[in-house]
């Protein structure tokens, strides 16, 4: 089976696999800005997922010079497994419909994706319509960063989680306000979710704050940090034929 190289460019770092069919390898990550990595035995083609188009061109020539010759950028109009009912398809991140693709198909529907990455996304992918849309929130960073920078006094700090109610410092008060009030904000969202799709529909999640949020919950949220990059895997499987070079479909050559 010929290997694809997964690539999931985000708005912070930038994550990549080698896929054979499914199975993921070699996984690194770096940050977005930079292409600064040792590829080894680069397969010919790659899959790439992107959410920060300034970046695309510099990626697309260091992957040509590593040797890859085809390439699928991941948009609405690949096939992902599930159809897209999304109004605007164009406008749906890339990471959002690899997620999308392998939930569905490692967890079956309705299911609803929790991205915990710069912003927090939770996709909605149901039974016959497929991926129907969203909600974005801001990431656990974010809310630190944008306090840091509308307030004189408050400084950057990281998120870090508390078992104390009432914050003795200005940096533990900070992050008392994160820790209840993120997890309120989850926990609100997916209860309106299963409100809205039944109570039979699953959860999953994935990001770098998921295992944060998820741990110790009554209910047990399954967290796959290569969620992205298995639904990459996934699509680069679902868009070729036999998984073949000479029988490629939506890959073009760089």
């Amino acid at each position: 089976m010929n290997a694809t190289l997964v690539v999931d460019i985000g708005n912070t770092s930038t994550s990549l696999a080698v896929a054979r069919g499914l199975k993921l390898s070699s996984v690194q990550r770096t940050p977005s800005a930079t292409t600064a990595m040792k590829l080894r035995s680069v397969p010919e083609r790659a899959v790439i997922a992107s959410v920060k188009p300034g970046v695309n061109k510099r990626w697309e020539k260091f992957l040509k010079e590593q040797g890859v010759t085809e390439i699928l950028w991941v948009n609405h109009t690949v096939d992902l497994g599930v159809p897209v009912s999304y109004p605007k398809p164009e406008t749906i991140g890339a990471d959002r419909l690899a997620n999308a693709c392998e939930a569905a198909a490692a967890y079956g529907t309705p299911v609803v994706v929790c991205d915990f990455g710069t912003a927090l996304t939770f996709d909605i992918v149901k039974k016959k319509e497929g991926y129907v849309g969203g909600i974005i929130c801001p990431g656990l960073p974010l809310m630190f960063d944008y306090l840091a920078e509308k307030t004189a006094l408050l400084p950057h700090i990281k998120p870090v989680k508390t078992t104390h109610v009432v914050g003795k410092s200005t940096e533990e008060a900070m992050r008392i306000g994160a820790h209840f009030g993120y997890l309120g904000m989850v926990k609100e969202i997916l209860a309106q979710l299963r409100k809205e799709l039944g109570h039979g529909t699953k959860v999953c999640a994935t990001g770098g704050f998921a295992q944060w949020v998820f741990k110790g919950w009554d209910h047990p949220v399954p967290v796959d940090p290569q969620l992205t990059l298995r639904g990459l895997a996934r699509i680069a499987v679902l868009n070729s034929c036999d998984g073949s070079l000479a029988s490629r479909n939506n890959f073009r050559t760089v």
